[in-house]
């Protein structure tokens, strides 16, 4: 017997990433712009891919951890993949007015 085809709505696992915060700027991963795609299958399996801003992040395993724990959460998800996108490069552009506006009251240069 296969499995039962599962369908996860890819707008609720972004809506899971957002619920993230960059660890530094305390801003969703989504309003950074650090959200490179998602991706799911029938089965329920989800892939995230994730462009961080800077090679040597400290919260790398920390972002990955918390991110495949809010996917986990979405109805439907059977398990999650969470990588790094390396080929995507990131820059200030990606992110939204208002993560632009929080990061420079916050002491950022943007």
């Amino acid at each position: 017997m296969g499995r039962q085809a599962v369908v996860v709505d890819p707008a609720k696992v972004e809506a899971a990433v957002g619920k993230v915060l960059d660890p530094h700027i305390n801003v969703p991963l989504t309003e950074m712009g650090m959200l490179s795609k998602v991706a799911v299958d029938d089965t329920g399996d989800v892939d995230v891919a994730l462009v961080l801003p800077c090679m040597g992040c400290p919260a790398f395993s920390m972002l990955k951890n918390d991110v495949k724990r809010q996917v986990l959460r979405v109805d439907g998800v059977r398990d999650v993949s969470v990588r790094f996108d390396w080929e995507a490069k990131w820059d200030r552009t990606q992110m939204s007015d208002r993560a632009k506006e929080y990061a420079a009251s916050s002491g950022y240069r943007i």
